[in-house]
């Protein structure tokens, strides 16, 4: 696991009351765990967000996609990333 190094942020109050909430019920074990898991899920958006654009740049459907396989990964990967070869 990575080293942790702690920082410090503020929310207004209703926000932290939210976030509490979700503690509380069990949904997560503390608030630092809550945010690390919205963090991870930001990331995650803007991932599939890039993905959509290269998509849209390259003329790639959802249907091209799912049915195109390693191919059209690879030409998505690439773009992304550039050769890696």
């Amino acid at each position: 696991m990575a080293q942790m190094v702690s920082v410090q942020i503020r929310f207004p109050s209703e926000e932290l009351a939210r976030i509490d909430r979700y503690v509380d019920n069990g949904d997560f074990p503390s608030r630092a765990e809550f945010i690390r898991d919205a963090v991870r899920k930001a990331e995650m958006i803007r991932a599939l967000n890039d993905i959509r654009k290269v998509m849209e740049k390259e003329g790639i459907t959802e249907e091209d996609l799912l049915k195109g396989g390693k191919k059209v990964r690879q030409r998505i990967f690439s773009e992304m990333f550039g050769d890696m070869e």
